[in-house]
């Protein structure tokens, strides 16, 4: 089991394998986290579990129809699955345990801070990865 947790503590969890690990470059990702990039952790449903503490997060609108959810104590973003996806995102810099994935791509470039330079040869989507976004 790969281990995670919140900065406090109070939120922990569970995953028994990551499909897959992406770079976020939009805006409400950069602001969220305030840095140049949100990087997240993709889980199937059935691989992920709450080991501790799924009741002290919070559910919120981050953008019209898009919700994420934080830690009540620490505010620290934890795991969550928007309905438009068949997995469980995770922010990646809450695993305590390597996740034995590493990113695979970079999404939302087209909105990357202005002042960062991605420099790596991982695939880059403008938007959604085709097929991955919110279904109208």
């Amino acid at each position: 089991m790969i281990r995670g947790s919140c900065l406090c503590g109070a939120v922990r969890f569970g995953v028994d394998k990551v499909r897959s690990i992406t770079h976020c470059h939009c805006a409400n990702c950069r602001k969220l986290t305030g840095a140049a990039f949100a990087t997240y952790a993709h889980v199937e449903v059935d691989k992920f579990r709450f080991l501790a503490g799924e009741d002290m997060t919070v559910r919120y609108e981050s953008a019209p129809g898009g919700f994420r959810y934080r830690c009540k104590i620490c505010g620290c973003l934890t795991p969550g699955k928007a309905s438009y996806l068949e997995t469980v995102s995770i922010p990646a810099g809450l695993f305590d345990d390597d996740p034995k994935v590493r990113p695979r791509l970079h999404v939302f470039t087209s909105s990357r801070a202005p002042w960062w330079t991605i420099q790596d040869d991982l695939p880059q989507h403008e938007k959604w990865v085709p097929g991955y976004g919110p279904k109208p």
